[in-house]
């Protein structure tokens, strides 16, 4: 009895062995098509799948998992291909809307330079051409847009955000001058380099002080600075008595607030806002009572 006993407790041993064994060998397998599919998947290269198990299960899963990968790489392929055929084709409409505009805006301040123009003809000729501007600003505006939405990896650079807000501050001077604006600047020395698109960080830019230009009374403020993992860049501006902001829309799409005499096409900072979330960033807008500021966070 006691050697049967025996016999059977060595069975039951061995068939343990076996099953911690066999379970090793699908464990590992597992863990190789995970790494395969991982490396394939980030790598963005094509290979196929190793299978280290003569396993008719492990053959079969390879031979789906395979077909899987290799569909998911064709509509990869198939969607940057998509892409570019939608950037060209809004490029070329873009160019085709904008440039009869342009010629109509031409054609208008021809015509009012005629000297024999009544006072009402002259009114009416000025709020076509406002009116085919702004049509000119709104297509501009839509192919930057389009533009930026499908920009490819291929597109970004190492830059220096200090270096081109200091430029584009200097390009403010002008206008600063004439408006009998104070300027603050707080900027750091470090050179914040960022790896992005110089036209999408020039765009978001040009739109903040844009929108600091409509607002602001008398006073300016840029901040930017650098810690570990962030940029920080913050623009505020005083507040004309006029001027009425809720800080809840301005990121909407064609909100425009009272501006006094000066308006937007409502689209500056809804593309600010898209250019920096595109880049895995943060922008927020904050109202006190006389002042007004922009606060955007793109990450290193």
């Amino acid at each position: 009895m006691e050697y049967i006993l025996w016999i059977l407790v060595s069975v039951l041993l061995i068939i343990v062995i076996a099953l911690i064994f066999r379970i090793r060998i699908y464990k590992k397998q597992l863990l190789s098509f995970t790494e395969q599919i991982h490396n394939l998947r980030t790598e963005k290269r094509d290979g196929l799948l190793s299978v280290d198990s003569f396993d008719k299960d492990y053959i079969d899963l390879a031979k789906e998992l395979q077909q899987y990968v290799d569909e998911g790489q064709e509509l990869k392929e198939q969607s940057e291909k998509d892409r570019q055929s939608v950037k060209h084709m809004v490029a070329g409409i873009s160019h085709d809307f904008r440039t009869p505009l342009t010629v109509a805006m031409g054609y208008i301040q021809l015509a009012e330079k005629d000297e024999g123009l009544s006072e009402e003809t002259e009114k009416n000729l000025k709020k076509a051409y406002d009116k085919t501007k702004y049509l000119k600003e709104l297509s501009d505006e839509f192919f930057a847009l389009s533009i930026m939405e499908n920009r490819s990896e291929e597109e970004l650079s190492e830059i220096s955000f200090k270096r081109l807000l200091e430029n584009i501050t200097l390009e403010q001077y002008e206008w600063t001058v004439k408006a009998n604006m104070k300027f603050v600047a707080d900027i750091t020395e470090d050179p914040c380099m960022i790896r992005a698109a110089e036209v999408d960080m020039t765009r978001l830019l040009l739109n903040l002080y844009s929108n600091a230009k409509k607002y602001a009374k008398g006073s300016i403020r840029v901040y930017l600075n650098k810690d570990e993992s962030n940029l920080t860049l913050i623009i505020e501006n005083d507040l004309d008595e006029k001027a009425v902001i809720d800080e809840r829309r301005v990121f909407e799409p064609f909100h425009r607030e009272y501006v006094g005499e000066q308006g937007g096409n409502g689209l500056g900072l809804y593309i600010t806002k898209r250019i920096v979330e595109n880049y895995n960033g943060k922008i927020m807008a904050e109202k006190r009572d006389n002042s007004f500021s922009i606060k955007v966070i793109l990450p290193l």
